[in-house]
């Protein structure tokens, strides 16, 4: 049984010591972006052969990015306001990253625990938490005195580079082991990923772990740097079990778009996700809640499923158009459901479930058949593309994330709709786990994440 595929889901301070104010969204678009954007002007416009863009005497007009009047390519432009603001917030009830708008880059990274007591894993998540908020904040690193080594790796400018960088902490069913004695703590759903119909490539070196970060952000280099810094402050008490880059390319918004991306098949990603902004819906199907059934420690926080999935791209291309769009039950250029105009129509088997206008093996009829009882999901996710594969074929997929307080009312219960879609002959999971996220630090400038569960 396949992972569920992007489109249709079932359903991302106050201290003692002063701070450098935190950049402004015109200033870090206008510094931090300013190349960017001066690259994408440049690959989306015709610009050079335009009269209007030169000097009198020919030479080629050069704009200031930092003037006031600039005009940016519109689609260009669209794109980086629809982009989160530049600062997730790191402190509060629930870990920001969760409900993130999509962004452009991404890592899954998960580890193992190495340290031997309870003391020593409260001082790694300690440290790993004072280094998150300082690189989601855009703080730069206090230097260290003396001959000592550096305490940032330099890959990014200091402070504003990582505006935007959001990190989210899970944990993993392994760390309820007998190592720290946290057995009677466990999330009561949380368990090892089960192998599924579609398993047969998983491999275990790309799967659980005792952590996982998962980190997005405007760049590759903003990602990765922020893996480093949390690789450098746990000082060889985490040992990096798999890793797992993504990336997206964020479509410009518009009345008829809902999606923010598509995916490596070509069809659009998130058209029917839950909506993050509504706080009603969050804790409905995110959120773990008191009197949930879970352990009082894990309030505010919520299950993550992540699968790491190859897409048999050239397979794929095999497919005619309209086989292909009769797997998903969308058109793939518009995104409306099958014999639809619009990507925001329901598919005609919400209200009439005998309508077989999208058929009933289709993955969007499978992972979300709109009906009242059915699970919702927080779909999360990217494309990956991890070179060749030793058969001579592209090793590329989706790095899919999944967020719910349930998971037997959630990821598992989609799954089991899946199984046996044709989507399976295209699909082929190859890693990921399950994890919980740990609840937000709160409020208390002293709040880090974990200090619930290993609290006593």
């Amino acid at each position: 049984m396949p992972s569920p595929l992007p489109d249709d889901d079932g359903v991302e301070k106050p201290g003692a010591v002063e701070q450098p104010i935190a950049p402004t969204r015109r200033t870090f678009l206008a510094g931090a972006g300013a190349a960017a954007l001066a690259g994408l002007a440049a690959a989306c416009s015709d610009d050079a052969a335009d009269p209007s863009t030169t000097e009198p005497d020919g030479s080629l007009a050069i704009e200031d990015p930092s003037a006031e009047d600039v005009v940016r390519p519109a689609a260009q432009s669209e794109i980086l306001d629809g982009l989160p603001d530049p600062i997730v917030p790191f402190r509060g009830a629930h870990q920001a990253g969760v409900i993130t708008a999509p962004q452009a880059a991404g890592i899954v990274a998960t580890f193992d625990v190495v340290v031997g007591s309870r003391d020593e894993l409260a001082a790694t998540l300690q440290d790993l938490s004072v280094e998150i908020e300082r690189i989601m904040d855009a703080r730069p690193a206090v230097p260290e005195e003396g001959f000592r080594p550096p305490v940032d790796s330099g890959v990014v400018e200091a402070g504003a580079a990582s505006a935007g960088t959001a990190i989210t902490l899970g944990v993993g069913a392994s760390l309820f082991d007998g190592r720290f004695g946290l057995a009677d703590r466990r999330p009561s759903e949380l368990i090892p990923m089960p192998t599924f119909f579609n398993d047969r490539l998983v491999r275990p070196e790309l799967s659980h772990g005792d952590l996982a970060l998962t980190i997005s952000g405007r760049s590759q280099q903003s990602v990765a740097y922020a893996l480093q810094q949390a690789v450098r402050v746990t000082d060889r008490r985490l040992r990096l079990r798999w890793v797992q880059e993504g990336y997206n390319q964020l479509l410009a918004p518009s009345p008829e778009r809902i999606a923010p991306t598509r995916n490596l098949m070509g069809f659009r990603d998130g058209t029917s996700n839950l909506d993050t902004g509504d706080t009603a819906v969050m804790d409905e199907h995110v959120w773990v809640g008191s009197g949930s059934g879970e352990p009082a420690w894990a309030t505010g926080g919520t299950y993550q499923a992540v699968r790491v999935i190859r897409m048999l791209i050239e397979f794929w291309a095999t497919a005619a158009l309209v086989r292909q769009e009769q797997i998903f039950g969308r058109h793939r250029d518009s995104g409306a459901p099958l014999g639809q105009t619009t990507e925001g129509e329901e598919p005609a088997f919400a209200t009439d479930p005998s309508d077989q206008g999208v058929p009933p093996r289709s993955h969007i009829r499978r992972a979300n058949p709109r009906t009242p009882d059915a699970a919702r999901i927080l779909r999360r996710g990217f494309s990956y593309l991890n070179g060749a594969a030793s058969d001579g074929t592209l090793d590329q997929g989706l790095l899919f994330l999944a967020y719910q307080r349930s998971l037997n009312q959630g990821f598992l219960e989609v799954q089991s709709r899946l199984d046996g879609e044709p989507m399976e002959d295209y699909v082929k999971p190859v890693g990921g786990g399950l994890f919980f996220v740990l609840p937000g630090p709160g409020d208390d400038p002293d709040g880090w994440l974990g200090a619930s569960l290993l609290a006593g």
